[in-house]
């Protein structure tokens, strides 16, 4: 079993869970992640581009040849050529299925890019300025939390210690970061939640306990 000590008193984590903290703590985080996907989606759309590109000028260059052989076509000249009619055909439709693939990716990536602007910002960004302004509260109000270990809240501090893991496996930069920062924080709020509401929960039974 390994410990967690970073704030609070020592709780046990499981091997299994302190594996999972690891990978957390190395995840790609939300807003770098759809940054990401846009990217690679304007490489992919730059490489159809460039594969049409080239393929145009192939198609114009098999035209060339194939519309004389098809102005004077015989039998034996369709004979002949039926490699470089069959491939000029088959270019014009690869031609067709890039510009296809093209217009479809083009507005896959307006689509990203709008919904990134005007739904995943305003939400990071409002996030980002709750998490900046109350972080420092909510870790303080976890530290007592775990100092006081009370045995009626350990489902709720064992998953506080879990969060804590995580985020203690950071370096200095990734805690700086807003990204991460969200991440922690808003976890660590609902199990403050949670523990406000089970100290109702205590208080409430007790008055029928006496």
């Amino acid at each position: 079993m390994a410990k967690i000590a970073k704030m609070g008193k020592v709780v046990k984590l499981s091997e299994k869970e302190q594996n999972e903290t690891e990978i957390l703590s190395k995840r790609i985080m939300p807003k770098t992640d759809f940054e990401k996907v846009i990217e690679h989606d304007k490489m992919y759309y730059n490489t159809l581009n460039q594969a049409l590109e080239f393929n145009l000028i192939k198609q114009d260059i098999l035209s060339k040849t194939c519309q004389k052989i098809i102005a004077k076509q015989t039998k034996d000249s369709i004979e002949a050529n039926i490699n470089v009619l069959t491939e000029w055909a088959e270019n014009q439709v690869k031609v067709l299925d890039y510009q296809g693939k093209l217009r479809i990716q083009q507005k896959l990536i307006e689509d990203k890019e709008t919904h990134f602007k005007n739904v995943f910002m305003p939400q990071f960004t409002k996030e980002a300025s709750e998490a900046n302004e109350n972080s420092k509260e909510v870790f303080e109000k976890v530290k007592v939390c775990l100092d006081e270990n009370k045995e009626e809240y350990k489902d709720i501090l064992h998953k506080m210690t879990y969060e804590l893991a995580w985020w203690n496996k950071c370096n200095k930069e990734q805690q700086k970061n807003e990204e991460f920062l969200i991440q922690i924080y808003k976890p660590l709020k609902r199990l403050l939640s949670a523990y406000e509401d089970k100290t109702k929960e205590l208080t409430e039974n007790a008055k029928y306990t006496k």
